[in-house]
């Protein structure tokens, strides 16, 4: 019989692998491993791989198993080029850095061999290299969950607060993705990481999307990544999107009622098949992930208009948890009060104190923003007071004397008969004149709103007309 070099390392590993290794109940061992793992032949083919490795390199177990390491040298990135170095030289080799995927990961290569010192194989393992030390209060999990450690609020239990929570966690854990509904300020963010246990150590990835801040040119980019060494890919690099971060956890789309008609037809078609493909890339991949939803807008209104698609509500609210606002809840105000207070009063001198007259007005005022405007509040009362804030220094954002930094006129753009111009044209300026006036004077879209007695998708409609 005649053998080749290839066929004889094979027959080689063969003869001196452990029966164990081909027990099918091998294969469940790996996949309880907490790392990403897989079980490679002496001449780098891939035999066995568990889930964990597979989100890691964002490849499925068909690409991987049968497949030789070095391919994939080529494109993972430096590496598992070093790993591979490490599996030819039969040596163990550890490597700490970042995949062509941008994520950041500890990475080795163990070489099996038998008691009398005969390779039969190796084990790679792989874990996100953040996964050892990430904060125990959640913070920075990724770069896309930012937040303003000035602003940032713990979540306060009150009764409403527990029964919603546990019922959101559970909706969640059975599978259905959680929309959360509720005016400005009402604590929607601290509630998704809340049942998303984006602040629990070890726990699965945590994505926060600011929906507002992307357009619709960028969306797919954002999203779903760009392929490393595509046209498109100016770092070299690649990027890794929001979605592959999010990978085996959970992508909260914050204000997702603020996405363009484009980026909403590609999320639809996302969420379908929970497949994607980078940005320059055909490949298609798959991501796990749960949808965190959140918006202050109505949504009834929105899709009426024609502005949110029906089909994109139908699948992030499976099940809708509306926060209720601020204003009249005597209970939750002071709770919320003494909990600030005591964050404001951490190495202050002298302590503040609220009097009686103070907390009057607490629990009188309407709070348009809610949590945010009742913090911002008590931060002005900790500044113009100083050992005790009486009723003068409860002055609410409105009653300020701070200004628009860009004044509107109070005067209509033209006068009539000053200018010429068809009826149509004139009607919508006077218009943009109006609707700009209110905004400015009553501080949000959505007091402007209310101040004008039209619904908030008329207002964001005709807003967006005029840019």
């Amino acid at each position: 019989m005649k053998f080749y070099s290839n066929d004889i390392t094979n027959l080689s590993s063969r003869r001196l692998r452990p029966g164990f290794i081909d027990d099918p109940q091998f294969a469940s061992f790996l996949e309880a491993l907490p790392d990403g793992a897989a079980l490679l032949d002496t001449d780098g083919r891939i035999k066995l791989v568990n889930a964990k490795i597979e989100m890691l390199l964002n490849l499925g177990r068909r690409d991987l198993v049968g497949t030789d390491l070095a391919k994939h040298a080529k494109t993972a990135g430096p590496v598992v080029a070093k790993l591979w170095t490490g599996l030819q030289q039969l040596k163990r080799t550890e490597v700490t850095g970042a995949l062509n995927s941008q994520r950041q990961v500890v990475a080795a290569i163990t070489i099996l061999r038998t008691q009398d010192g005969g390779a039969y194989g190796a084990l790679l393992t792989m874990r996100e290299a953040n996964r050892a030390s990430r904060p125990v209060d959640g913070s920075e999990n990724f770069r896309f969950d930012e937040t303003s450690t000035r602003t940032k609020t713990s979540f306060l239990s009150t009764p409403h607060s527990v029964a919603l929570s546990t019922r959101a966690e559970a909706a969640l854990a059975r599978g259905a993705s959680v929309l959360l509904t509720g005016e400005t300020g009402t604590g929607k963010t601290e509630m998704a990481r809340l049942i998303g246990r984006a602040n629990d150590a070890g726990a699965p990835p945590f994505v926060h999307v600011r929906c507002g801040l992307i357009s619709d040119g960028q969306f797919e980019a954002e999203m779903f990544g760009i392929e490393p060494g595509s046209r498109l890919d100016t770092s070299t690099r690649g990027k890794l999107g929001y979605v592959e971060a999010a990978d085996g956890g959970i992508l909260f789309l914050d204000q997702i009622t603020d996405l363009g008609p484009s980026a909403q037809a590609m999320l639809v078609a996302f969420l379908e098949t929970q497949t994607f493909s980078r940005v320059g890339s055909a490949q298609r991949r798959h991501a796990k992930l749960q949808i965190i939803a959140a918006t202050n807008a109505d949504m009834d209104e929105l899709m009426g208009e024609g502005l949110f698609r029906r089909d994109l509500y139908y699948r992030v609210a499976v099940m809708t948890f509306d926060l209720p606002p601020l204003r009249g809840d005597t209970a939750v105000i002071d709770t919320l009060l003494d909990h600030h207070l005591a964050a404001l009063n951490v190495g202050r001198k002298p302590v503040l104190r609220l009097s009686s007259e103070f907390r009057e007005l607490a629990h009188a005022h309407q709070y348009p923003g809610n949590i945010r405007e009742l913090i911002n509040i008590l931060e002005r009362a900790g500044a113009s007071a100083s050992e005790l804030a009486s009723a003068e220094h409860f002055i609410g954002p409105s009653a300020g004397s701070a200004r628009p930094a860009s004044p509107v006129n109070q005067a209509p753009p033209h006068p009539i008969g000053s200018r010429a111009g068809n009826f149509k044209d004139l009607v919508q300026e006077f218009e943009t004149w109006v609707l700009e006036k209110s905004i400015a004077e009553n501080g949000s879209k959505r007091s402007a709103a209310k101040a004008l007695g039209i619904d908030i998708a008329t207002l964001v409609r005709k807003t967006k007309r005029r840019s």
